[in-house]
């Protein structure tokens, strides 16, 4: 991760908004009540689906495929589903190496491994929230773990972009029953395609979606300690800007659960 920190810089400050407010002494029309204050919708919740995968995995084309389809259809009533394609490396070898593979992925599967207490990490595995894993490649269990997820007290995360290049996060409204949180920044892309000529999956074209790019801390905080942080953001060359996403949530150091989440377009 520490790789990461030479090209996206960020700098964390707590900031408090003093909103001035002015009184009418009119009442405008209904029509216009009608037009500045619409009905609200319901905001959905948002659900972070990683899985872990690796192109040198026979395994995981199946995995990746329901990932990008659960990203495109967005199948469960109330929900937004957070697609993050993670790529391990211990896959990769003579034969095959994965492009998009990353050690710091393969070190944050091994810390869900020793929270699951599982002895062997593998691929393709779907860790939903922090807070369930299953196979990545099984619709049932994903979309049922996906469901579960859904349920309880969530942090409140938004993004402003102020320019092109600058953003401010906002995070509140924490459970208070979480102890120290990470807020973390994640760079995801779609519409990757590769075609692989060695290992397992020799001769096939890979298609991915929500690849994660970069993965790095914004600060940490606490229930008691809303936060706002500045982002300025930079983008690598041979990343495509239409493309990417910005996914910011909160996971709690101890249990690893993430308590909120939002994906935002630059």
């Amino acid at each position: 991760m520490l790789r990461e920190r030479s090209w996206l810089a960020v700098g964390g400050a707590v900031v408090t908004l003093a909103v001035a407010m002015t009184l009418q002494a009119t009442t405008p029309p209904p029509e216009a009540l009608a037009k500045k204050n619409p009905i609200p919708q319901a905001r959905r919740v948002p659900v972070i689906v990683e899985l872990f995968t690796s192109e040198g995995c026979d395994s995981c084309p199946p995995a990746d495929e329901l990932l990008s389809s659960f990203d495109r259809d967005q199948p469960i009533p109330g929900v937004e589903i957070i697609a993050m394609e993670e790529h391990v490396d211990y896959w990769d070898d003579a034969a095959w190496r994965d492009p998009y593979s990353s050690r710091a992925l393969t070190t944050r599967q091994n810390d869900y491994g020793r929270q699951f207490r599982i002895d062997d990490i593998y691929t393709p595995q779907a860790v939903i929230n922090g807070q369930f894993q299953v196979l990545g490649s099984d619709p049932r269990l994903v979309r049922d773990a996906i469901t579960r997820a859904a349920k309880g007290a969530k942090a409140t995360v938004d993004v402003e972009f102020q320019s092109v290049s600058v953003a401010r996060v906002k995070v509140d409204h924490i459970p208070a029953d979480a102890g120290l949180c990470d807020v973390m920044l994640a760079v995801t892309e779609n519409k990757l395609v590769t075609s692989v000529t060695g290992g397992e999956n020799r001769g096939r074209k890979l298609l991915h979606t929500g690849v994660v790019r970069s993965l790095v801390s914004l600060g940490r905080i606490t229930p008691d300690s809303p936060a706002s942080y500045t982002m300025h953001l930079r983008f690598k060359p041979n990343w495509k800007r239409d493309n990417l996403k910005y996914v910011v949530l909160v996971q709690d150091r101890a249990s690893r659960k993430i308590l909120g989440a939002t994906a935002v377009t630059p």
